[in-house]
């Protein structure tokens, strides 16, 4: 009988030391590799809006790293993580009012997001600092560490870089649920995320730390959505488009009229409304940066006289 279970055991613990030599590989590997990216002047990241909204063939040297359903928390922790060996120029962030909603609070405790947001962020997550705020499901995170980490050595972990993608089809007709998706919960409206706005906040304090041109960009939304965003998310949502506006650039065009052609869905733009988003967006900073230039002159000539 003892050899019985010694024998057991030793057939057991040959996989148990396969798998946690693979584990201890690869956790060497994503805290110490270097992100693969390509080094443009300008950075497009966020949600889906802007992953939607925002063609980076328009720009001048861009890329669009925007993953759909991305929370503020999980970009800050990519930012960071991409700072440390490549610092764009300029850095175009999403700013919807669906973003500080506290659905977002719901991606890594509910199982339908949180297995796909544990996928992108299992090598960067820092849920040590956000546990005491928000519910994390640890059941399933440990399940997808163990599939991304445990069978072989990988090289590659930045399973939380994305890419822009749309197309020209259009369908308005699902504005009921995206509205019950971005802000009730059992038909329960929900309320402004704290912890929305504080990692937003800690993706203004990154860029402003590194220098980076930080732009603050909203697509417009069909006005069959527009019209049921509940008050609270929208007074908030101005309240610090106010704040925001006077130290960087922000494009709100939220409330702005588009065709029905040019939406993919009721919040979403197809390929040809990011094209002509995308291209008023370019002339906006390129405005701005020219009023900011003139007020630095007029500064200077003051200075001088």
């Amino acid at each position: 009988m003892k050899r019985f279970i010694r024998n057991i055991l030793f057939f057991i613990s040959i996989p148990i030391l396969f798998f946690g030599i693979n584990m201890v590989i690869n956790y060497l590997n994503y805290n110490n590799q270097t992100i693969s990216i390509t080094e443009t002047s300008i950075l497009i990241a966020g949600d889906s809006h802007p992953q939607k909204s925002l063609n980076p063939k328009y720009f001048n040297n861009a890329q669009n790293i925007s993953q759909s359903a991305e929370p503020y928390a999980l970009t800050f922790w990519k930012l960071k993580n991409i700072f440390k060996s490549y610092i764009p120029d300029t850095l175009i962030i999403g700013f919807a009012p669906h973003n500080i909603s506290q659905f977002n609070d719901l991606k890594f405790s509910e199982n339908r997001w949180s297995s796909e947001m544990f996928r992108r962020s299992y090598a960067i997550q820092e849920f040590k600092h956000i546990s005491d705020k928000i519910s994390i499901d640890y059941s399933t995170f440990y399940k997808v560490l163990w599939k991304n980490t445990a069978f072989y050595p990988k090289k590659n972990h930045t399973t939380f870089l994305g890419s822009y993608s749309n197309s020209k089809i259009s369908n308005i007709s699902d504005f009921n649920t995206a509205i019950k998706r971005h802000y009730y919960k059992n038909d329960i409206e929900l309320n402004v995320s704290k912890l929305s706005i504080n990692f937003l906040d800690s993706i203004v304090t990154l860029a402003n730390s590194k220098k980076i041109k930080l732009i603050m960009v909203s697509n417009p939304v069909h006005h069959k959505y527009l019209k049921n965003i509940p008050t609270a998310i929208m007074d908030k949502f101005d309240q610090l488009i106010d704040q925001y506006k006077t130290t960087h650039i922000v494009f709100d065009k939220t409330r702005d009229y588009y065709p029905d052609s040019l939406y993919l869905n009721s919040d979403h733009l197809n390929a040809m409304g990011a094209k002509r988003f995308t291209k008023e967006l370019n002339t906006y900073i390129a405005t701005k940066l020219s009023s900011i230039d003139n007020a630095n002159k007029k500064q200077f000539y003051r200075e001088l006289n």
